[in-house]
């Protein structure tokens, strides 16, 4: 981040909190990801923010897993349960 010029910054900041329609504000998030017409597959590390992902899916087969034991980087806090996760997607199957 220290790297990233400010107004990159500023400018991705802008289009998810600032700029009207915002989806980082939460009304217009809901909005847009119930638009969703593909799947999704989510994990979150919070409980509320799991139940609150859920109520956006309209999605035949979309999944959202909570995670408590977990930071923001699942993927190198978990690597095989995150594999699993990802490839039972794909295949179909439920972990």
């Amino acid at each position: 981040m220290l790297g990233i010029p400010d107004h990159v910054i500023w400018q991705a900041y802008a289009g998810m909190y600032v700029d009207p329609g915002a989806v980082g504000i939460r009304p217009h998030s809901e909005a847009y990801l119930r638009r969703r017409t593909q799947s999704a597959l989510t994990a979150w590390t919070s409980a509320e923010a799991t139940a609150w992902e859920r109520g956006t899916l309209h999605s035949r087969g979309s999944r959202v897993q909570h995670w408590p034991d977990s930071g923001h980087y699942l993927h190198e806090e978990h690597p095989e349960r995150t594999v699993r996760l990802i490839w039972d997607r794909h295949t179909g199957l439920s972990t």
